[in-house]
């Protein structure tokens, strides 16, 4: 479970290869995206409300704090001195703050940068939408948000999300996804080769999917739908001993093991009144339905 207190959100891009990384291959590369004559280049303050956040940044650390100021700060700092065609990027359209690596142009020079972006919102900031998509690296956050999409390419996704969210989106090729959840109305997570751990107050709908590795669930009350599934791994299912639950449970090559008081109806098992649906399903590797203890 992610322990972040005074930090509203935090957002960690560590790049791993290429020009990404920091690296000098004597090349340039093009970073091209609309609008991009309305981008402010460097540090600034902004005085309007902010209620969205969309951040495409390739290659570093990016922090959202909570900030005792009445406005939102944005500072980056970096390894050496930056030209503005190299420095972050914002637009705020409306009430939406758009956030870039750099400049919109071609054969920009992005090599060894090992930039650091940190954003400081006035306290309490609700947002109404967070879109985090990180090329090369990991994406940490701690957030207020209605709807929360947080893509990656390469790494590893942790969120700990606070409040009342309608959905949660999590996604990564290559990393792990694991996420601190209070109460979320639909959460969809799927990882191509990693581990999951996902732990929560309250989901009413949740999909989980990775093709290579194991997941853990542990969920405080039993969501109404969900399935989850991997192609090769253990799946381990943490719910209260009182839970109302039909569970289709199925390994192709592996074990079966339950705490919870089940009755075999079926193909399916059944505790208490059965009235949630949940199906766990690996093609290799075991299905253990544990029970949470005070």
């Amino acid at each position: 479970m992610i322990k972040l207190k005074s930090i509203l959100l935090v957002v960690t891009g560590v790049a791993t290869m290429g020009i990404l990384s920091g690296c000098g291959f004597g090349w340039t590369t093009s970073y091209i995206y609309e609008n991009g004559e309305q981008y402010v280049a460097g540090d600034r303050e902004i005085s309007d409300k902010i209620e969205a956040i969309d951040i495409d940044y390739l290659s570093g650390d990016v922090t959202l704090t909570e900030s005792a100021s009445d406005k939102t700060t944005i500072t980056e700092t970096s390894a050496k001195e930056l030209t503005n065609l190299q420095k972050v990027h914002t637009w705020v359209e409306g009430t939406t703050l758009h956030v870039k690596y750099c400049a919109s142009a071609k054969r920009l020079d992005l090599n060894f940068l090992d930039k650091n972006l940190n954003i400081a919102l006035p306290a309490g900031t609700n947002l109404n939408d967070l879109n985090v998509s990180v090329s090369s690296g990991d994406i940490e956050a701690s957030c207020i948000s209605k709807n929360i999409n947080l893509n990656c390419s390469s790494g590893d996704v942790n969120l700990h999300q606070i409040g009342t969210s309608d959905a949660i989106n999590a996604h990564t090729s290559s990393g792990d996804v694991a996420l601190s959840v209070e109460n979320a109305n639909k959460v969809d997570v799927s990882v191509s080769s990693g581990k999951i751990d996902i732990n929560a107050g309250s989901i009413r709908q949740l999909n989980s999917k990775t093709s290579s590795g194991n997941s853990v669930y542990t969920l405080a009350r039993v969501p109404q739908d969900s399935k989850l599934r991997a192609s090769s791994g253990d799946i381990t299912i943490n719910l209260p001993k009182d839970a109302d639950l039909s569970a289709d449970l199925d390994t192709s090559s592996g074990d079966v093991s339950y705490e919870l008081a089940f009755a075999k109806n079926g193909d399916n098992y059944v505790c208490g009144s059965g009235a949630n649906q949940m199906s766990a399903h690996t093609s290799s590797g075991d299905v253990n339905v544990k029970t949470i203890y005070d």
